[in-house]
């Protein structure tokens, strides 16, 4: 049910592209928590490490030199508001449900969306790209 990050999801900008692997690692891990079954700390701690990583992400998008240029920086505060919807309508299923299949799959769909959305290949990024390296 993981996410997983994949090459077409590089844009060539070394630090945006570290920092969004790490996004979606954490999403996987959180994903990975709910189906597994781990008990509710270990949910916990997952969405907490999610949650954290993903304000200090969306933190330095919005520091980049670049935002105003950089296609892969245009949406940084649509993103982070459905990011934020995503996680809270999450929290308030996990917390009426716990951790069931439809709570799991659900998250899944919602963060596979939003990633497919959000996190551009470098067909998108390119014109950016040269000024960031």
């Amino acid at each position: 049910m993981a996410i997983g990050w994949q090459a077409s999801m590089e844009t060539g900008a070394r630090v945006l592209d570290a920092q969004r692997k790490a996004l979606v690692e954490r999403a996987d891990v959180l994903l990975d928590a709910i189906v597994g079954g781990q008990d509710r700390a270990a949910v916990e701690k997952a969405l907490k490490d999610f949650g954290d990583y993903s304000v200090r992400h969306f933190s330095a998008e919005e520091d980049c030199h670049l935002k105003g240029i950089c296609p892969a920086l245009r949406w940084t505060g649509v993103a982070r508001s459905e990011l934020i919807r995503i996680v809270a309508d999450f929290r308030l299923a996990f917390e009426r449900e716990g951790a069931t299949p439809r709570v799991a799959e659900d998250l899944n769909c919602k963060l596979s969306d939003w990633v497919s959305r959000y996190i551009p290949g470098p067909e998108t990024v390119l014109p950016c790209v040269t000024v960031a390296r």
